[in-house]
């Protein structure tokens, strides 16, 4: 068997063992070691054509390497949580979901990451879009967990990514009769293409208005799982965009492609940041505040040029980092409270000083504040586009500041004390004085703390590897 399908069997050929110890801490442990080892082999496996299946290439480049290095590193760390939380904390939260809402994620997790090393490794657009759709069926059992009294999150995202499936695969066709012709290709044949391809990838990256599946998983599912589906499908699915691009990169002489990712990734930075400014839970700030992060990555693809590269997978990973440590600060929170809403937080920076300075860090992370991880990025998204148009670095920095509004207003709410007279829905009642955060999630959120601060004070820390890694390698645009 080739080594790169290696990074399919093992997480695969694992999930039958964590199903079976899904129930206790085992399987979780177990579900870490095997993502953190198929991320660890990911980038050790030798770059090039796999195999050849059916006609159609299977290729693992570096591009993919780092792509799915993430993804693996990511849930690793994801599973660490459920981990390391008290077992006991097992009281319904946030409207019927349960902390053993993640028994499920670990096996299913495991299934799903196989599936996209296949839609990586696929260069064939259709094949592709099959295993993304297979991946996404598996994430409706991750986003709906074990709640019983609303599907809507599940089915919002199922029917959404469904949606994209056949339009990939109608521009599969039209691509592979292009390539049979010749090269040749009728102006109306291109523009069927790239309508195609666009609104494919604006369902996949929830991208305005079809952007109602990433912030309602973001708010009724827990915030591990709803981590895992932010995280995972935006990476891949952007690394899947970029080899689109330079496979064909026919693509983008279209000038309507170039313009309409542009406008896109501003929309919807501007759309997300403006509407976390004002929402009153930190599940559905999350959400909204990875929407902006995903137009203002999107938009840098858009716009091209010799750095487009390394600061999009710069900028994945400080999201993948900035939304694994308000998960893991947001999962500490709900270890004391039955909803992360403003109105149930308050008072707990006493008790949580931690989780709360995590939750701050990790959303002025995404929302590209000086002194963190996403500054530099944020920092170069905004003297590329002032280049393009003179509107673009305005409503970027306005979404931006509406990230950071809205997490401020959060972390107010933890500080303003709480008026113990008010029965506040979803508080532990007699459980707060004697209430002891658990030392290994503390731990995994004090280290989550310091990565995102010293990458914000030395981004030569992430920039530089990325960069030997990626020496050559450049987008098709600018």
């Amino acid at each position: 068997m080739p080594p790169a399908l290696w990074l399919v069997a093992l997480p695969i050929g694992a999930v039958p063992i964590v199903f079976l110890f899904r129930q206790v801490k085992l399987g979780a442990a177990i579900a870490a070691v095997m993502a953190l080892f198929s991320a660890w082999l990911a980038l050790r496996l030798p770059v090039g054509v796999v195999l050849n299946l059916l006609g159609r290439t299977i290729e693992l480049d570096r591009l993919s390497q780092l792509t799915l290095a993430l993804a693996f590193l990511a849930t690793a760390v994801l599973f660490l949580i459920p981990l390391f939380s008290p077992s006991s904390a097992s009281r319904s939260a946030h409207g019927g979901i349960k902390r053993g809402v993640e028994r499920i994620f670990y096996p299913v997790g495991l299934a799903i990451l196989g599936l996209f090393v296949v839609a990586s490794l696929s260069r064939h657009l259709g094949i592709t879009a099959i295993f993304i759709e297979a991946a996404a069926i598996l994430t409706v059992f991750v986003i709906q967990g074990q709640r019983l009294d609303s599907i809507r999150a599940a089915l919002r995202f199922l029917t959404l990514m469904s949606l994209a499936t056949p339009l990939f695969l109608l521009a599969a066709w039209r691509i592979d009769l292009y390539q049979l012709s010749g090269g040749q290709i009728a102006a109306a044949d291109l523009n069927q293409i790239v309508l195609f391809v666009s609104l494919g990838f604006a369902l996949w990256l929830a991208i305005v208005p079809f952007h109602s599946w990433s912030t309602t998983a973001a708010a009724e599912s827990s915030p591990t799982t709803a981590a895992f589906v932010l995280i995972i499908f935006p990476a891949v699915t952007f690394s899947i965009l970029i080899h689109l691009l330079a496979d064909l990169p026919w693509l983008v002489d279209s000038s309507q492609l170039v313009t309409v990712i542009i406008a896109a990734g501003v929309l919807t930075a501007f759309v997300g940041g403006m509407l976390a400014g004002i929402q009153r839970g930190f599940s559905e700030l999350m959400g909204y505040a990875a929407l902006f992060d995903a137009g203002a990555i999107l938009t840098v693809l858009g716009i091209g040029g010799q750095a487009a590269l390394i600061t999009i997978l710069v900028a994945l990973c400080t999201r993948a980092l900035a939304l694994t440590l308000i998960a893991a600060s947001t999962a500490t929170l709900r270890l004391q409270v039955a909803s992360d809403g403003f109105a149930h937080v308050k008072g707990l920076a006493r008790r949580m000083p931690l989780a709360s300075a995590g939750l701050i860090i990790g959303g002025l992370t995404l929302a590209g504040a000086p002194l963190t991880a996403g500054f530099a990025t944020r920092w170069q998204l905004l003297r590329s586009i002032a280049e393009v148009n003179s509107y673009g670095p305005v409503l970027l920095a306005l979404a931006g500041l509406g990230v950071a509004i809205g997490y401020l207003r959060g972390f107010r709410a933890i500080l303003t004390l709480d008026d113990p007279s008010q029965n506040q829905p979803g508080r532990s009642q007699g459980s707060a004085p004697t209430f002891q955060e658990p030392g290994l999630l503390l731990l995994l959120v004090g280290l989550l703390i310091l990565a995102c601060i010293l990458t914000g004070l030395f981004p030569s820390l992430i920039i530089e590897p990325l960069q030997r890694l990626t020496f050559g390698l450049t987008i098709p645009i600018g």
